[in-house]
Parts: structure tokens; sequence; C-alpha cells
């Protein structure tokens, strides 16, 4: 595991903390001791993982949040703000979608909802942590997009793949805005992830197949994610800004 001593005590709010990607990117950001802020609708799940990186040692916090909501949102950043003093980073990686399915198939409100928590959400955390993040001497955002957002390929929801693309374009937009302020936008761009909602999603011969067209001939773990979104927090990437960073063990090159 590489080690940043930089990020010791700066403070990392990652949505989407309660499983999956933002669970194992919040364990990886312990393991550089930053503090951390757990933010989830699922309280009761992202308090768990709260113990387990306390138990380890690393501060954390856990703040109930639906990050679709406004005032949720600025509510909970004005808590972290006031129990760590600022903010410093910003992982965006509450996302997911509820069908594979057909643009004809898809229910108009599945689409509104996947839209929601994947677009909204993101650009609302990003919004209201701006004034926080201008404070920081190293203010980073890290949005998690998809392979989806990027290019097509086997099934996949058409609300996903359209906002995690857009995901893609509003960090470019947050890149060249925040920029002048010391504060860099970066996205990472995973392949499938044997997450426990892609296994709930995805048969084991699905998963199988995937597999077989990547080089790698594996899907990716949640850390394999997490140990990049770290790099891209640390000072070993202050110069990276407005990258989509593909993430798929070689599927797609771009």
């Amino acid at each position: 595991m590489a080690t940043y001593p930089e990020l010791k005590g700066r403070v990392a709010v990652i949505s989407g903390a309660a499983q999956g990607i933002g669970a194992s990117t919040a364990r990886e950001f312990a393991k550089q001791h930053a503090h951390l802020a757990l933010i989830d609708i699922d309280e009761a799940a992202a308090q768990k993982v709260a113990a387990e990186i306390q138990g380890s040692g690393a501060r954390a916090m856990v703040v109930r949040t639906d990050v679709t909501d406004d005032a949720s949102v600025s509510n909970a950043l004005a808590k972290v703000a006031a129990e760590y003093g600022g903010i410093d980073i910003v992982v965006n990686s509450a996302g997911g979608y509820g069908k594979l399915t057909s643009v004809e198939e898809l229910p108009l409100d599945d689409w509104d909802k996947t839209v929601a928590l994947n677009m909204r959400g993101t650009f609302l955390m990003c919004k209201r942590a701006i004034p926080y993040l201008k404070k920081s001497k190293a203010g980073r955002i890290i949005n998690v997009s998809s392979i989806s957002g990027r290019t097509l390929f086997g099934s996949t929801s058409p609300a996903y793949a359209a906002s995690k693309a857009g995901v893609i374009q509003l960090t470019r937009f947050l890149a060249i805005e925040l920029g002048p302020c010391g504060i860099t936008a970066n996205s990472i761009a995973p392949i499938t992830t044997l997450t426990p909602r892609v296994r709930a999603l995805r048969s084991e011969a699905n998963i199988e197949q995937i597999a077989s067209q990547i080089p790698l001939r594996r899907l990716p773990d949640p850390e394999d994610h997490a140990n990049a979104m770290v790099f891209l927090a640390s000072d070993s990437a202050a110069y990276l800004n407005g990258v989509a960073l593909d993430i798929n063990g070689g599927r797609i090159l771009m």
C-alpha cells in the first residue's frame, strides 16, 4: 500500500460511504490517517464502517444525508466543517441504478431517480463543498463516474450511462472553474466492480463473461478504485486536473 503522509489530518468527506467503493475508499483514507466524514442515507450501515475505522485508531463521523436534497447536503457539510474545522477532500461515490433495461422500457420514475442520484447528488455535493474547499490548502474533488459514462459495451441502464457521462463533464467544468483557487477536480471511471450491489444485480455467468473481455481477466475489487482516489487526493497528484481516470483493466483504451 502506498503511503501519503501529507494526508494525515486532512478532512475527507465521502458520499455513498456505507458500502461498496465508498466504504472501501473511507477505509483507505483512514489508513492514511485522514479524518473521515461518512455521508450516506443508510446511517446504520455507515455507522458500522465508521466503527471499523475508529477501531483502527482513525477519526470518523457519520452524517445521514440524502445527496439529492439540497438542505440535507448543506446541513451535512456544515456539521463536518464544524466538527473538524474545515473540509479538504470530497469524494462523490454515491450512485447507482435500479434496472438493466432499454430506453423504450425504462420507466420515467427510474430515469428521474437515477439521474437525481448520480448527477444531482454529485452537483449538490460539489456546489455546497466549494466554499469550504476554497479555505483548504489542498482542495480536492474526486467524482466517481463509470466506464458506462465513457463508452458503451454490454448491458447497462441508459439513465446510468447518461448521468455518469454527465459526471465527467461536470468534473471538467469544476476543474476549469476551481483551478485558479488551487482546487483540483478529477473523476474515475470504473468498470463493473465486485461490490455487493453488482453481485445482486448480475449472475455469476454474466460476471465471468465480462471478466473474459478484460485483459487482466478479472473484475476489480472496490479497493482498486479506492487506491486510485487516495492517490488523486495526495500531493503526488497536485497537477492532475480535469482528468477522467479509466480503471478498467485495459478493457477500454482511450
